[in-house]
């Protein structure tokens, strides 16, 4: 869990309650997360897992990721998948980009197939609670969409630190299709978040990022007489 909670969650205040109740609100959020996602995974409901829409985010990814690491002995390309689920996709990427990938994710659920080229760890934990510097790459398919409003602020920050100068961030959010960025909150207390182009981007913008690239991808899915959409963007860090 965060140990810098007061800025991460967003607190204006900096009294020793603001923090320990950020804290704890923060930590109480991630556990519905972890058990909503726990249940989906033991009931086989992970319907995203090796699905083409995930597919796309992947080749999207592996198109964006940056190309300009010529020093010498460098070294693979080092790569944070956060929220990597059963790992395929970290095992793709690995693969096409002969790239030393770490995945991520509140729950030990990986299921990774062996890899020819690069190589493939996992850590089980929480975004803002772990530590990198000097990464090429991020990708996050799927994770701002379910924090919360207070915490988007803190996760891109969080993010850039990690990031070479030049280092790549590829986000996927599900697409407002009506223009307002609104919860859709599950019985389980997670939220689904309805994001716009214009939210995402200037919350990265205004973390040192220049936008690159967009994909909207078709979900195939309505809802509410909605046809919706996962919109994929990547950043460069500047």
């Amino acid at each position: 869990m965060p140990q810098e909670s007061d800025t991460r969650a967003g607190v204006t205040g900096h009294s020793a309650a603001d923090a320990e109740a950020a804290e704890r609100n923060y930590c109480g959020y991630r556990e519905i997360v972890r058990d909503s996602f726990k249940q989906w995974y033991k009931d086989n409901r992970d319907s995203w897992s090796g699905a083409v829409t995930n597919d796309r985010v992947t080749h999207f990814t592996i198109a964006a990721a940056p190309t300009d690491k010529t020093e010498p002995g460098a070294g693979p390309a080092r790569v944070l998948d956060i929220g990597c689920g059963r790992g395929l996709q970290t095992a793709s990427l690995a693969e096409w980009l002969d790239a030393d990938v770490t995945g991520l994710d509140l729950l030990d659920v990986w299921d990774t197939p062996q890899v020819a080229h690069g190589s493939t760890r996992f850590h089980q934990g929480d975004f803002l609670g772990f530590e990198a510097e000097g990464l090429d790459l991020l990708v996050d398919n799927g994770c701002l969409h379910h924090q919360r409003r207070e915490d988007w602020a803190g996760w891109v920050e969080h993010g850039r630190k990690m990031l070479r100068p030049g280092g790549v961030w590829v986000v996927s959010v599900f697409l407002s299709p009506d223009g307002e960025i609104t919860p859709h909150p599950l019985a389980d207390g997670r939220l689904n978040w309805w994001l716009t182009e214009d939210l995402v981007t200037e919350l990265y913008e205004a973390c040192g990022f220049r936008a690159t690239g967009r994909l909207e991808i078709d979900r195939h899915f309505e809802y509410e007489g909605h046809r919706l959409k996962y919109l994929t963007l990547s950043f460069a860090a500047v």
